[in-house]
């Protein structure tokens, strides 16, 4: 008989603890399980050497970004120096024209600003619409003749040349007039860029 008595004395002893310690033990549970997800977010986290933007009215594929992103990485430097090479594709979609959906538009727009102030592209890629859309912003060339065609570029072809994006319109971001001239590290960023767009673009630049 003494043992239902333990058993039952045991149970009381939880539902003690319980009742005057669940919030202590909620809180404690739910601050493990962000700290967890906060190291696992650090620990996969993938630090980029480059990151190359892509302005376009439609949503490209994964396997159109994968693709791309493994020719530019295969032509990039490590320049962060943690021994591996990454190269980000930025796929900022901006819908043109009057049946375009707000939201969308404002959505890629917040993001494209962002990635412009910080200077985190310095390689851009724009359908003929978008180009419209910011060849006057003082950010990207005006003059049409300062693109290179995307179909013609080397690095296209290595990307199983998808036709959708044949069209769209490649240039290095203006830096000469902005606060990034100021910043080193920025320019130096540049540099590395202007380098890995003259490989992708080999073929259009020996006039092949």
């Amino acid at each position: 008989m003494k043992k239902p008595q333990m058993k039952e004395e045991t149970r009381k002893k939880i539902d003690n603890f319980w009742y005057y310690y669940k919030i202590h033990v909620l809180v404690v549970v739910f601050i493990l399980f962000v700290a967890s997800a906060f190291i696992k977010d650090i620990v996969t986290k993938v630090d980029y050497d480059y990151s190359v933007a892509f302005v376009t009215e439609e949503m490209m594929t994964n396997e159109e970004i994968s693709s791309i992103q493994s020719v530019f990485e295969r032509e990039a430097e490590d320049l962060n120096g943690d021994g591996e090479i990454h190269v980000e594709v930025q796929n900022y979609t901006i819908p043109q024209g009057d049946s375009a959906d707000p939201q969308l538009v404002a959505a890629g727009q917040t993001k494209l600003t962002v990635d412009i102030q910080e200077g985190t592209s310095m390689i851009f890629f724009l359908s003929p619409g978008c180009y419209e859309s910011y060849k006057d912003s003082g950010v990207l060339p005006a003059d049409e003749s300062e693109y290179i065609k995307f179909s013609d570029c080397t690095g296209y072809e290595e990307a199983g040349s998808p036709k959708e994006l044949g069209d769209l319109m490649g240039a290095l971001r203006l830096v000469e007039d902005t606060k990034l001239k100021k910043d080193q590290n920025k320019m130096d960023y540049y540099e590395a860029n202007k380098e890995l767009f003259e490989k992708f673009t080999e073929k259009t630049l020996r006039g092949e």
